[in-house]
């Protein structure tokens, strides 16, 4: 594939509805072709059809006995579609449809006539769902009902099924659209008969439906659940066993047998040199390095059956290293999770040097025992050593390992060890070690990602990732580390994205080219794209609990409440003893529900972990919602300045809390002037240090608003509007606040038309003022009295909260 096609493949969810005409191929030749085109007369005149397409935002298929329309619009278009062609055909009894609906990741490419089409599994999975239902059926996944049944038109139309059996072993849970005019309120044949042959009986039920109560009483008991047991625990969700590739491995952490127990950093390494060149087959599943490392030693014992349910593997491959003086001794062994069976093992002893090449007769084997077929050029790449020197690759190792350690404690000289100069010391030693060049591009890429090219640190990025590509042409993580430079020194996101897409080709099991693309695709705005990424990093790496925690805080960003805590459900179970996450489930909850009860109970029944300054925070937050100013007082003075360090961003500076809650109690207007004045001396400090910070422009627009300010706010608020200018999330919140602005100062018609506009918007949704731009927050927050008589206020607060445009 040349070049120029290889950028134009992006990653990005689409809305699908996959039709056929049941019954096509027993038709006479002539009636095929008529059923066709009545088919096509009928979808071309739907509403939705045309609209999509008016956008350039409608990509169709033709199937042979159907078609596919792939919606780049809302979740809401196929549904509606299906509606409305369901609806049509009562004029036409003799056509027959059946119809399935799904939304998912789709790549966007030209066919062999040069023509668009897209590919990829929300296509699959599309016609999965089409394929379980019979005549005038129309079914949904449960993802694409999930996103529907927060919609009141929707919502008591939303029939749960169940699970249904598809091809390759796979299940899908189903649910069933139909009313009284469109629609089959039957259950599909194809669930009855897999009810019958197993004895099971089916979740179908006619009158059980998917929506707002059964979704909020499912949560709210998995909450209690939790919240009762005062911790996070549990595994990550498990994959289905006949869903489990025979050609799918996790590389355990190798134990370390060394005399000197500061060698595990060499037992670490060698195992994520093997992870790494395992993940450049691609006929292989490799589970990525953050998801295996706590399996290590005693994490391991009896529970290799239950390890490969939880990664969802076939395979794994365990290990020990044992480094003296210049032997090295590694033993591995490859073994069936599905059985525990052994199925291979081996033992290399080998001088450092000659144990470079280790890493690279270990994929091939494996690859080999696993029944992967390599190409050459795999092999070729696979085989490469990294470098000929041993000395270089000790450095190497070590740097790796520090740059790896994310969060994690480090020795008392870890600042003096710093992975970049480890690199530099390593190309001292082999200055064709290509690995260590591209390594050391990316973390002086990312040290200097506040800086712009031109500086020292991006020019010597540059320098090494170019000289690591011209060593070895075929090595992702150089293509990675030009991507760093292009986004982060040179701000350029298209080339940088044109970069990964060659990495990934190279890389195919790379969690790493995911979570980069999903920061991109954040600075550009493109919030499907950055889900679909995050959401096919989490399916390489499903432990990491950083994309699992990205991902979930996108979809709050895009007010996806039900996907956001579905999320979250799998950041706690990879985040044990995390118990801020228990606040987020229940703000989630709250956001979904638009009722305090989450909130209450989650205060109630904090996790035992919590510190007593974060349970004060969380406590003063509710009791502000709740307009309870004296608990609100008593705990918040309870609460030590510091404390709102770590929360500045959202709750401000206590000074600040404590002038907000001046004014909302009432209080006497020289006691409130007097804590604003104090809390706007604070802000001008900020704002000293930070002359072009959008937040403390709007903050002090805020305090002056309070004080009665008017035109001071309102200047002080666009100019946050103004500065605002590195994503859309920032200019969303700054827009948030001038709303509150002109609500405070008597401009109630701009107020309700920022509001209007800014809650069809992505924005970040948290702060310490109490107006993070959700109908939630609107109509519990106390800043936004002054608007509460008003019809236009009150009709937002009645309907339901419209959907997020991204």
């Amino acid at each position: 594939m040349p070049d120029e096609e290889k950028t134009k493949l992006r990653l990005e969810i689409a809305h699908i509805l996959f039709i056929d005409i049941v019954g096509y191929s027993k038709l006479l030749a002539d009636e095929q072709h008529e059923q066709i085109q009545r088919l096509n007369e009928i979808v071309r005149a739907t509403e939705q059809f045309r609209a999509a397409e008016l956008k350039g935002e409608l990509i169709r298929l033709p199937t042979g006995d159907g078609m596919a329309l792939v919606f780049r619009t809302d979740p809401e278009a196929p549904m509606q579609c299906a509606v409305e062609i369901a609806k049509a055909l009562k004029t036409t009894p003799k056509l027959s449809l059946r119809m399935g609906i799904h939304s998912g990741p789709v790549n966007q490419v030209s066919d062999v006539n040069e023509r668009s089409n897209v590919a990829g599994a929300g296509m699959n999975l599309a016609q999965r769902v089409m394929d379980c239902g019979d005549a005038g059926h129309i079914l949904l996944s449960k993802r694409s009902a999930d996103d529907l049944s927060h919609y009141r038109q929707w919502q008591p139309l939303l029939h749960d099924l169940g699970e249904c059996d598809v091809k390759h072993g796979l299940k899908l849970d189903l649910v069933n659209f139909y009313t009284d005019e469109v629609g089959n309120s039957a259950v599909p044949e194809k669930l009855r008969r897999s009810s019958r042959s197993t004895g099971i009986i089916t979740t179908a039920r006619r009158g059980r439906r998917l929506g707002f109560g059964a979704a909020i009483v499912a949560v709210t008991a998995l909450a209690t659940v939790f919240l009762r047991t005062h911790r996070v625990s549990g595994p990550a969700p498990s994959a289905s066993l006949a869903a489990i590739s025979g050609k799918s491995i996790a590389v355990l952490p190798f134990e370390n047998m060394s005399d000197d127990k500061q060698d595990a950093f060499f037992a670490d390494g060698i195992q994520d040199d093997v992870l790494t060149s395992l993940g450049k087959i691609k006929e292989l599943t490799v589970i990525g390095r953050n998801s295996v490392m706590s399996y290590r030693g005693a994490a391991v014992g009896g529970k290799l059956r239950e390890i490969g349910k939880i990664l969802g593997v076939a395979h794994v491959l365990q290990g020990s290293v044992r480094r003296a003086a210049n032997r090295v001794v590694v033993n591995v062994q490859l073994i069936d999770t599905r059985d525990e069976h052994q199925l291979w093992t081996e033992r290399y002893e080998r001088t450092m040097n000659d144990s470079l090449s280790l890493q690279g007769e270990l994929a091939i084997e494996i690859a080999r025992e696993l029944r992967a077929t390599l190409s050459p050029a795999e092999k070729s790449i696979v085989a490469t050593k990294p470098t000929e020197n041993a000395e270089a690759y000790l450095l190497y190792l070590r740097a790796r390992e520090l740059e790896l350690r994310f969060g994690a404690e480090q020795e008392p000289d870890a600042a003096a060890i710093n992975p970049i100069n480890l690199y530099r010391e390593a190309i001292e030693r082999d200055p064709k070690f290509a690995l260590a060049r591209a390594r050391l591009s990316f973390g002086l890429s990312l040290s200097d990602n506040d800086s712009f090219a031109g500086d020292a640190d991006c020019k010597e990025a540059l320098t090494q990732a170019k000289e690591s590509l011209r060593l070895n042409p075929n090595l992702g993580e150089a293509r990675i580390a030009l991507a760093a430079y292009r986004f982060w020194c040179q701000r350029d996101p298209e080339p940088a994205l044109a970069e990964l897409v060659r990495a990934e080709e190279l890389l195919p099991n790379s969690s790493e080219v995911w979570s980069m693309r999903a920061m991109i695709y954040k600075r550009q705005n493109k919030f499907r794209e950055r889900i679909a990424a995050l959401q096919h990093g989490e399916t390489l790496d499903p432990r990491d609990a950083t994309s699992v925690g990205l991902l979930t805080i996108t979809f709050w960003a895009v007010r996806q409440w039900p996907e956001m805590i579905r999320t979250l459900d799998r950041w706690k179970a990879v985040s044990p003893g995390e118990y801020q996450l228990a606040w987020w489930q229940s703000w989630g909850e709250f956001h979904l529900t638009g009722m305090l009860e989450p909130l209450k109970k989650m205060v109630t029944h904090a996790p035992a972990e919590t510190p007593p300054e974060a349970l004060n925070m969380w406590r003063y937050r509710l009791a502000m919602l709740e307009r309870d100013y004296p608990t609100a007082d008593r705990v918040l003075h309870d609460i030590p300045a510091a404390t709102f360090r770590p929360w500045e961003s959202e709750a401000s500076s206590k000074l600040a809390n404590e002038a907000l809650l001046a004014v909302a109690r009432g209080a006497d207007p020289t006691t409130a002037e007097s804590a604003l004045v104090a809390a706007r001396a604070e802000m001008e400090k900020e704002l000293a240090e930070h002359p072009a910070d959008a937040t403390c422009y709007w903050k002090l627009g805020l305090i002056d608003a309070f004080r009665g300010r008017k035109e001071e706010a309102i200047r002080e608020g666009r100019r946050g509007v103004e500065l605002a200018t590195n994503s859309i999330l920032e200019t969303n919140d700054a827009s948030a606040a001038l709303a509150l602005i002109y609500a405070r100062t008597g401009e109630p018609d701009n107020a309700i038309k920022l509001i209007e506009e800014l809650l069809i918007l992505p924005a970040n949704l948290t702060n310490g003022w109490f107006f993070a731009m959700t109908q939630a927050d609107l109509k519990w927050s106390w800043v936004w009295d002054p608007l509460r008589s008003d019809p236009r206020f009150q009709k937002i607060l009645a309907g339901t909260e419209p959907k997020t445009i991204y």
